[in-house]
């Protein structure tokens, strides 16, 4: 429940995600208490494990994934149907967090598309449900007595990697399971030693202090954690060791009562479906653009999930649980690799679409006209240049771009007012990454380094017409470790840029800084679907605004700074669109993809303006 706050929105429970860590001590616990006792009876069996565990995981994952699935075929657009193919694939068979670890910060707002992310906790319950039992087998069979060492081995190992992912803002550390190995192990150590000594033999006034201990370690780091806090690490240890001090010390006090109430019980009968239809819930909730507090999210979402999960639990786990432990094991056997069997069904639909661009022929058979919204609203970038460092190997060029994804949109339209060919444009270039001289930048994707990207830039010796820097100004925080102090605003940058454009004056001509973009609201009503009407589409078309227009006035008087240099030009994207009135469309398709990005739409437009700037 905390996490559906969390995720929900509500702010005194900042850091509710630790619920995830909570569960993974009791799964631990859980699953080794089952394992050992079974080993000791001679009774333990990989087939009947693994039956349990898909009898468990599977039903509420094949609802899951096939509601997003249908959700995501009539709403999204190509892009965000292509991602969400992926997810599919790779959630079908738990490696979720695998594809979530090259690239995706799990803090990032963009929840109208995200109706999976949570699905990177039940990668790491699969992974370690494959490998734990394995071990714990293998050393119960040749050295039972080093069980408990083993595991405490590999809890401080995993523990190591955590705090040193965490001290070098590594995004693979939140999701992978070695890195969060630690948190199931405390549940593993804690079930083996509560085995070996049957029970803590304390009194019961010890017992109630430890338990409300526990529950201490617990709440407080949901209500002093954000999404800024350095986690896991250490951070993720309280938690953890407050779970299994609850769990190792059952008392007549006011916790364990309190967790033994039968709504308690209820709520955990249902947690597993509840956790997972969540999400996509928030999901669609923020697609649709309705407008709920965050009280009223936790709320709507808790009902909707609660009545769901119970009908699942009841009519759906509940009769497979009973086909697990009936006595046609056969039987049972053969419905269960049935049921198993759909798995690499969704692996092959989300394979399909990720590789078919988000099954884009769905709009031209189902609606043409969302066919021609896709076409004038995609991104130009990805269709025309390659992110990353690409610098030719000729001494001279016409023009260096350099940013971040916001930039990147630039690209295009500046070629075609410059006339340039190919061959005459340098990029280097990746979205959420700040490229300016100096930046020490704690970088939130993993697929291509921001900071060895920065490393190359500064070391090309060629010789440029122009070099055009821009970036999101306002989207970067904490995330740049050194801007100067005292420094808010804009004027932040001031250090970084005014470093990076000495530099680069070195080696081009002039330096064009593109300022402060646009946010734009009203787009996500535009996005292609299968519902896509014109009539509608023009009438959300009518609606965009630009919501920041004080800070585009701020901005303005900051980078104006830099014109008094000849050699320096400021683009002023606020100039582009908004100078008597702001233009954001054509009458007909949109200027933007999304709230800050360019569309193919405003090429032209775009192209026009720029001409008349370098004139």
């Amino acid at each position: 429940m905390s996490v559906v706050a969390f995720h929900s929105g509500i702010t005194a429970l900042s850091g509710g995600y630790v619920g995830v860590d909570v569960f993974f001590v009791i799964s631990g616990y859980l699953i080794t208490t089952l394992i050992y006792n079974e080993m000791k009876n001679n009774d333990f069996s990989f087939g009947r494990f693994y039956k349990r565990r898909a009898a468990r995981l599977l039903p509420a994952l094949f609802i899951t994934l096939f509601v997003v699935l249908v959700f995501g075929f009539i709403n999204y657009n190509n892009k965000t149907f292509d991602n969400l193919g992926k997810e599919i694939f790779f959630s079908s068979f738990g490696g979720a967090n695998i594809l979530f670890a090259q690239g995706v910060n799990y803090f990032a707002k963009d929840e109208a598309y995200q109706p999976l992310i949570h699905m990177w906790s039940l990668g790491v319950e699969e992974q370690f449900y494959i490998i734990w039992p394995v071990i714990l087998l293998l050393t119960y069979k040749f050295a039972k007595k080093l069980i408990i060492p083993v595991a405490s081995i590999l809890f401080f190992i995993s523990l190591g990697l955590s705090i040193n992912s965490v001290a070098e803002g590594q995004t693979k550390g939140y999701f992978l399971l070695h890195y969060r190995a630690f948190e199931l192990l405390v549940g593993v150590i804690t079930a083996l030693l509560i085995l070996k000594n049957k029970g803590f033999n304390f009194s019961e006034n010890v017992k109630q202090v430890l338990s409300y201990t526990g529950l201490f370690l617990i709440a407080v780091p949901m209500l002093i954690l954000d999404e800024t806090s350095k986690f896991p690490g250490v951070n993720a240890l309280w938690p953890c060791i407050g779970t299994a001090l609850i769990i190792s010390f059952p008392n007549n006090g006011l916790v364990t009562k309190l967790l033994s109430h039968k709504w308690m019980v209820f709520v955990g009968l249902i947690s597993y479906p509840l956790y997972l239809y969540h999400q996509p819930l928030i999901s669609f909730i923020y697609f649709f653009n309705l407008q709920l507090s965050s009280l009223e999210m936790f709320s709507v979402v808790t009902l909707i999930s609660t009545v769901a999960a119970w009908l699942t639990y009841k009519y759906v786990e509940k009769p497979c649980r009973r086909m697990v432990h009936s006595t046609e094991s056969k039987a049972s056997t053969i419905k269960i690799a049935s049921m198993a069997a759909l798995i690499p069904m969704f692996a092959v639909v989300g394979l399909f679409i990720a590789k078919t661009n988000g099954f884009e022929a769905r709009f031209k058979y189902l609606n043409p006209f969302a066919l021609e919204i896709s076409a004038a609203h995609s991104q130009t970038f990805h269709e025309n240049f390659e992110r990353g460092f690409k610098v030719s190997d000729s001494k001279e060029s016409s023009v260096l771009f350099v940013g971040d994804s916001v930039l990147q949109h630039y690209i295009l339209p500046m070629k075609l007012a410059l006339n340039l060919a190919d061959d005459d444009v340098d990029t280097v270039t990746r979205g959420g990454c700040v490229l300016l001289k100096g930046a020490d930048f704690i970088d939130k994707f993993s697929d291509i380094s921001c900071n060895d990207l920065r490393v190359d830039l500064y070391n090309v010796e060629k010789k440029y017409k122009y070099v055009v820097l821009s970036q999101a100004w306002s989207s970067y925080g904490s995330s740049v470790l050194n801007f100067d102090d005292g420094a808010n605003g804009y004027s932040k940058w001031s250090g970084l840029l005014d470093n990076t454009v000495e530099h680069f004056l070195k080696i081009a001509d002039k330096v064009i800084i593109f300022g402060a973009h646009p946010q734009v609201n009203g787009t996500l009503s535009l996005q292609p679907s299968i519902t896509s009407s014109k009539e509608t589409f023009i009438n959300h078309l009518n609606r965009l605004e630009v919501t920041n227009i004080s800070q585009l006035n701020q901005a303005s008087s900051f980078f104006e700074r830099y014109n008094q240099n000849k050699d320096v030009l400021v683009i002023e994207p606020s100039d582009i669109f908004c100078q008597e009135a702001c233009t954001l469309h054509n009458g007909e398709w949109s200027f933007y993809s999304d709230s800050q990005h360019l569309s193919n739409a405003a090429t032209d437009y775009v192209s026009s303006h720029i001409t008349k700037s370098l004139l």
